[in-house]
């Protein structure tokens, strides 16, 4: 969680992550429009093809209609059958027959120039009908369903293809058979119109001409003059239909049109009368939709890949400085000052990092100024608690060796100098011997301490010492028992008959413990607090910062006072006691002082 945290608050991972939206979002929108951009001219590219594609067709249309004209021409102007034509109202039965064989004879020969011709009919406004079948003596056109002829007839046009219908010649059937009527004239009697030509054409005529493609739902067809469809390649759909029925007859001269599943690409503009049709459905273009918005997919992740490679080195670039410069300043608020951040850097950060270097640098140098400060006062107020206690215990001596000299116990006295002296030399030394000692040497003084005691007052207490000798070469204060041990029998034992104090030295969790205890008269429970007041750095009582009250003698105040300035607040000084309960001294602190 803190890992995340750090994370979100860090600069160089919110400059990457902005960074990277941005250019995640104007690469997504560029692809976007782009695609956008590519389908539309796809689509349109696309279109301009198969327009291409359907102006091609329509020209190869456009050349066999016009083929189909001129060969029609040709039929129509040649000599032998125009001159039969004329004389066969004047025959005889007989010369008629001849002459239909005769005609026969020359439209078969046609007939047989074309692969694609089923059969050529001479339809006559006089009623003679001439026809290349020579096993059919009657019309042709008079086989199956005849909508087609009587459409084509009323159409009055002078060239016109018939829709596709049933044929039937020399005993082979069609189903998609396409005629082409034309009128004709006769050159020898200069009559414009003597009837029509019947061009039978084979459906693969027009099959052939269509252009064929492999796709789904894909339609081309050819319609004639009156939207009947000659021929298609493909299967109509629904806009197919609904277009041939509602915009075919009346579509203009070429365009394009969109269905609710392709296009409808049209051209009427054939001279022949055709029309060609073409509907290219969606899913040729969804095809290459696809493949462009893939590529541009593609495009995307590998921009924002590239983008990712390129804005993590820079973002480390701008964020390790910055990351370097919080280290060193988390550091400096631990406390430790000796911090250098190397830099390369020319620009701003670079002379950040050299302001900061030189900002550590002067704390550094401060923070040594005020420990030397700090050290010298704390020495120099240690001294001034040092002496304090020394005069007051030369007095108490004293005092009690010119008791004793006035008793007349000269030897008492005499061993109490004796032990008077070696506490002097042990307890009035100057510097950190002054202050510190090993609890060994402080035992040994207050056993010396003790013994002077007991020659001013024979009989009048004893004393107890429970002590672990592997604690002794623990550093401890030094005189911080003695005092206590002379507060306990001045204001405890003495007072009384006779008494008891007891030492008890002992460690518990890795710190030294000491219990002081006499069988004296005691004191109240108020009046034991108001030997200890303490309060914290807040000014709250119940903190672990004591000061003694001066009841009794400066002992406990000046004890405090060492144990504070050595062990900081990792000390505990406690007085339990009652009235006639005696007195109760729990000291406690660590093995190593500060």
């Amino acid at each position: 969680m803190r890992r995340f945290t750090g994370f979100r608050q860090s600069i160089g991972m919110r400059f990457m992550a902005v960074t990277f939206v941005v250019i995640s979002a104007l690469v997504a929108i560029s692809s976007l429009f782009s695609a956008w951009y590519m389908v539309r001219a796809t689509e349109k590219k696309l279109l301009e093809d198969y327009r291409v594609t359907l102006n091609f067709t329509t020209g190869q249309i456009e050349d066999y209609a016009d083929e189909i004209t001129r060969y029609c021409a040709l039929v129509a102007a040649d000599g032998n059958i125009q001159k039969l034509l004329v004389e066969s109202d004047s025959f005889s039965e007989l010369k008629k027959v001849k002459c239909s064989v005769e005609v026969y004879e020359n439209l078969r020969y046609y007939e047989l120039l074309r692969e694609d011709c089923i059969n050529i009919e001479l339809y006559l406004y006089n009623g003679n009908i001439f026809t290349s079948d020579s096993s059919n003596k009657n019309t042709l056109h008079s086989t199956g369903d005849t909508s087609w002829f009587d459409n084509a007839l009323e159409s009055g046009a002078a060239k016109v293809f018939s829709q596709a219908h049933e044929l039937r010649c020399k005993s082979i059937y069609y189903d998609n058979a396409v005629t082409y009527i034309c009128d004709m004239s006769n050159y020898n009697t200069n009559q414009e119109k003597i009837g029509k030509i019947f061009l039978h054409l084979k459906p693969e005529a027009f099959h052939n001409l269509l252009y064929k493609m492999d796709i789904d739902n894909f339609w081309c067809g050819i319609l004639n003059s009156q939207n009947d469809i000659l021929a298609q390649s493909g299967e109509r759909n629904e806009d197919v239909e609904s277009w041939l029925c509602q915009t075919g007859m009346s579509a203009s001269f070429s365009g394009t049109e969109k269905g609710s599943k392709g296009w409808i690409l049209y051209n009427n503009g054939l001279k022949c009368g055709l029309r060609l049709v073409m509907y290219i459905p969606d899913t040729r273009l969804q095809g290459e939709v696809k493949n462009i918005f893939l590529f541009f997919f593609l495009l995307y992740i590998s921009c924002v890949l590239a983008s990712l490679v390129v804005m993590i080195p820079v973002a480390r670039r701008f964020s390790n400085p910055i990351r370097a410069l919080s280290n060193a300043a988390w550091q400096i608020s631990e406390g430790r000052l000796d911090v250098h951040i190397k830099t390369e850097n020319q620009d701003e950060i670079g002379m950040l990092t050299e302001v900061f270097n030189q900002m550590a640098l002067s704390l550094e140098r401060q923070m040594r100024d005020l420990q030397k400060a700090e050290r010298e006062r704390a020495d120099l107020q240690m001294s001034i608690l040092m002496a304090q206690i020394n005069p007051h215990f030369i007095y108490n001596t004293l005092n009690s060796a010119i008791y004793l000299s006035r008793t007349g116990e000269s030897e008492k006295a005499e061993r109490l100098l004796t032990l008077f002296i070696s506490l002097l030399q042990n307890n009035m030394k100057s510097g950190i011997d002054g202050i510190i000692t090993t609890l060994g040497e402080e035992v040994r003084d207050v056993l010396e301490y003790i013994e002077l005691q007991q020659i001013r007052y024979p009989d009048r207490f004893s004393f107890i010492l429970n002590g672990d000798e592997s604690l002794y070469h623990y550093a401890v204060p030094r005189l911080f028992l003695q005092p206590l041990i002379e507060n306990a029998l001045n204001h405890g034992v003495l007072p009384g008959e006779s008494g008891e104090i007891e030492l008890t030295v002992g460690s518990k969790e890795g710190g030294l413990v000491f219990r002081l205890r006499d069988d004296g008269g005691g004191m109240s429970e108020e009046k034991a607090k108001s030997l200890l007041k303490w309060k914290d750095n807040s000014g709250k009582d119940g903190g672990r910062r004591r000061s003694a009250s001066k009841i009794h003698s400066i002992s406990i105040e000046n004890i405090c006072q060492r144990l504070e300035l050595l062990y900081k607040e990792e000390y505990r000084f406690e007085i339990k006691s009652g009235v006639g309960e005696g007195t109760e001294i729990l000291i406690s602190f660590p093995t190593e002082y500060r």
